[in-house]
């Protein structure tokens, strides 16, 4: 992500940061060579489109990471070689947790929960 990327006009400077969200479809595209843009060769690059998470940045191996489905974030594109890994998630009420099990860190976001309302990845989200 761009440090500056509300400052119009400032050089880029990459940031890292945790971001959850769900990729809606993936695209492969090819970027005809440029040369006027510094491209001399074309580009080819399978894009992943994701809607993201509201979670403030949050990570969820650290502790349990909420979302609402109705606050969802800008739709955005990126290189599909920047996603680190697969995450689940868990509908408890009106609210989604993200279940982040990468290097065997999952925090339980059930805790508490009397009547778990599990909801399949594979059924369409209305």
């Amino acid at each position: 992500m761009d440090e500056y990327e509300d400052e119009p006009g400032r050089p880029a400077k990459d940031k890292s940061v945790i971001s959850y969200g769900q990729v809606q479809f993936y695209a492969y595209v090819t970027l005809r060579a440029q040369p006027n843009l510094g491209m001399a060769t074309d580009i080819t690059e399978i894009l992943a489109i994701v809607s993201l998470c509201c979670t403030k940045w949050e990570d969820a191996t650290k502790g349990p990471v909420w979302y609402e489905e109705k606050t969802m974030g800008s739709i955005r594109a990126f290189s599909a070689r920047t996603i680190d890994c697969a995450v689940g998630r868990v509908k408890v009420g009106d609210r989604w947790g993200i279940v982040d099990r990468s290097w065997g860190l999952q925090a339980a976001i059930m805790e508490g929960m009397v009547e778990p309302d599990y909801e399949s990845e594979d059924d369409p989200d209305i």
